[in-house]
């Protein structure tokens, strides 16, 4: 075993570094060193497991080759002395889809995965991956000064209409066009400001304040979607349901009359349900699903492909669509393993008869992925963060203008002109 001390002022904290070849653990020794780091590098999968049995590290740089014995071995051992604050940078010289399978089964045993590269080590890479616990630690700081909400605070919020929503445009990949929205809630308050969903959510759950909650959301998001509504018949606004109120038997009679009193058809919702939630009790979520549908309104199974049962989910609940997790979508330009996984989902929704809709599209090249995978709508940044009403009929008025036009021009041309999907996109993007 060798240590280097940090060689900064400010300190990121202890990091070990487990190589068995000397001069990459040397290498990664001195650049944690000279990141702030106080380092300890040690060869062997044995003395890895004695250091952490004793000692406690910010970060652990691991080889998945070591000797005769491997790093996947001190992950579980990792895994199975809980810890799970470390942050974990996973090194190997196999070939790529290794080295991804590694890190998601290390991130199954819920270690904290920060990085995974492949040799030649890019040292830039590194020293940027070495950084992240030092924004991760900000952004827990940040969290741990958030407010702290009670069960009263919240109900007056709701007595007093301060929950709101913003709206998030689902883009349809053919036409290019703004087809819905999906309604995100958020909380305005006098002292607070706002407040994030994370904060409120699971407060308004522990003290039975959801099924309110849920109506003065779904109220909002359908008075202030009925202009997009009226002004484009296919546009549906998507609302989030919580899994508490799946055994509420009474929640379809309770949307039905939340839409007669905005005034605004079924068929322009969409009711999201997690997967994991519809799972957790079969036959009511089948009893309320079946109801929902039976009145024309839509159900979507949000985050599929994160739950432990997504093919039940599919044979025994009828959902109208199908979100694809953010997970699954986000960089799935460089990932042929996520891309096999959204190509399947896609497959399964045409099955079924449901509407595919990716989330998390925050790149043209995923954009370009998703869409020749086949899926139907998108949302993301690459196209718009939530926003609020007025900048929402704005921005969906403008795309819609531009793709209607569009279409008017190549109607009119003697032979159809088909621009690459990023560049599509950036064209009705802009607009």
């Amino acid at each position: 075993m060798r240590g280097f001390p940090r060689q900064t002022d400010e300190s990121l904290g202890r990091l070990l570094v487990v190589d068995d070849d000397l001069v990459q653990r040397t290498i990664v020794g001195k650049l944690g060193a000279r990141a702030g780091y106080d380092c300890l590098i040690v060869p062997s999968l044995e003395l890895a497991e004695s250091v952490l049995s004793k000692d406690a590290f910010d970060v652990m740089t691991v080889d998945l080759s070591l000797g005769e014995r491997d790093g996947v071995e001190l992950l579980r051992f990792a895994a199975e002395r809980g810890l799970r604050d470390m942050s974990i940078v996973i090194i190997s010289g196999c070939d790529g889809r290794v080295l991804k399978s590694t890190r998601r089964m290390a991130e199954g045993l819920g270690l904290s995965v920060i990085g995974a590269l492949g040799k030649p080590l890019d040292l830039d890479e590194l020293k940027d991956i070495l950084q992240l616990p030092r924004r991760k630690r900000a952004s827990a700081r940040a969290r741990s000064s958030e407010i702290d909400v009670s069960p009263d605070r919240i109900a007056d919020g709701i007595r007093q209409g301060e929950f709101v929503v913003e709206f998030q445009p689902k883009v349809d990949l053919a036409s290019g066009g703004v087809v819905g929205a999906e309604a995100l809630a958020r909380w305005r308050t006098r002292e607070f400001g706002i407040v994030s969903p994370a904060t409120f959510i699971p407060i308004a759950e522990q003290c039975g304040l959801m099924p309110e909650l849920t109506d003065t959301i779904l109220s909002s998001a359908l008075s202030q979607g009925r202009k997009l509504i009226g002004r484009y018949p296919e546009f549906t606004i998507a609302v989030n349901v919580s899994g508490s109120l799946l055994s509420d038997l009474a929640l379809p009679e309770r949307i039905e009359q939340v839409l007669r009193r905005e005034q605004v058809p079924a068929h322009a919702l969409t009711v999201e349900i997690t997967e994991t939630t519809a799972m957790a009790d079969v036959d009511r979520a089948a009893d309320i699903l079946l109801r929902l549908r039976l009145k024309n309104i839509g159900t979507a199974i949000d985050d599929f492909g994160t739950g432990y049962s997504s093919l039940a989910a599919l044979a025994k609940l009828p959902f109208s669509e199908l979100k694809i997790d953010r997970s699954f979508v986000n960089g799935c330009e460089n990932d042929d393993d996520m891309m096999k996984i959204i190509e399947a989902s896609v497959g399964l929704g045409r099955a079924f008869n449901m509407k595919v809709v990716a989330e998390g599209v925050e790149t043209a090249d995923t954009l370009t992925r998703i869409r020749r995978a086949g899926c139907d709508v998108a949302q993301g940044f690459f196209f718009s963060p939530s926003l609020r009403l007025a900048r929402a009929e704005s921005w969906v008025s403008q795309r819609n203008e531009f793709v209607a036009k569009r279409m008017a021009w190549m109607s009119q041309q003697p032979q159809t002109i088909v621009a690459p999907d990023a560049v599509v996109a950036q064209q009705i993007g802009a607009a």
